[in-house]
């Protein structure tokens, strides 16, 4: 059983079902990129397994303990289950540093300066430190809430669409520092993207996601080569052919 383990998670809306029975498992330091057109149900499916909204049935369990997900909380995010969203609710009149420390209020002073200096470090957002959300980029903006995030140490960390603001070059660096991360803090990280590229790039294996279905779970060379799906295979293609198109435009070999 992987680390973090869901089995046949549903939602209903307006009697139109958008998520439908889906399992999978995500292993200790694996990245498990959920792929899909929008509307696929790919970022309701990460918002039941991060426990804010409820599934009409499912399962979902953390190094083999169950976790209600239809229990009436006050604070919806699950324990060892951190959700960053897309437009990481940072807190803008604080400094980038003071963020990641909110995460830590429970813990000594002592700790707390060791540990926002060690994410400070792992996510490469030292330098900015002092700065304040606005004075930063979206990358770094990005970084800082993935570091306020992993602060205690969850046992899981869900990303939705972590590339979709960003540049080409913070899209690269985040590329980069996001495995750096996972594998540092050997925690089970889900993302969801629309961007075949992103997830081919980044994830251990690959997700795919249409009208709420799961069509196919496997690596990343496996789903890139794969011809038997046909949604898929164009969803590859599409994906791939503005780089074909400017390999020939510009001649590169």
């Amino acid at each position: 059983m992987g680390l973090l383990k869901v089995a046949n998670l549903t939602k209903v809306y307006e009697g139109k079902t958008v998520v439908n029975d889906i399992s999978l498992t995500v292993a200790q330091g694996e990245i498990l990129a959920i792929v899909g057109e929008s509307g696929s149900g790919k970022t309701t499916l990460l918002n039941m397994m991060s426990g804010n909204i409820k599934p009409e049935k499912g399962q979902l369990w953390l190094e083999n303990e169950e976790i209600d997900l239809f229990f009436n909380r006050l604070i919806r995010e699950l324990p060892n289950i951190k959700l960053v969203p897309q437009d990481y609710k940072l807190k803008p009149e604080h400094k980038i540093w003071e963020n990641i420390d909110l995460s830590l209020t429970e813990y000594t002073r002592e700790y707390r300066t060791q540990r926002v200096a060690e994410l400070l470090d792992l996510c490469g957002i030292t330098h900015i430190k002092d700065k304040k959300p606005k004075e930063v980029s979206g990358g770094e903006k990005q970084r800082t809430a993935i570091a306020r995030a992993i602060a205690e140490e969850p046992l899981a960390l869900l990303l939705d669409e972590p590339f979709s603001n960003l540049d080409s070059v913070n899209k690269q660096r985040l590329r980069e520092k996001l495995v750096t991360i996972i594998r540092h803090e050997e925690i089970a990280c889900v993302f969801v993207t629309h961007d075949m590229i992103e997830a081919l790039l980044v994830a251990d294996r690959i997700a795919v996601m249409q009208k709420g279905n799961l069509l196919m779970i496997d690596s990343p060379d496996n789903i890139f080569k794969q011809t038997h799906n046909t949604y898929i295979a164009d969803f590859v293609q599409a994906a791939i052919q503005p780089i074909k198109d400017f390999v020939q435009h510009f001649q590169i070999k």
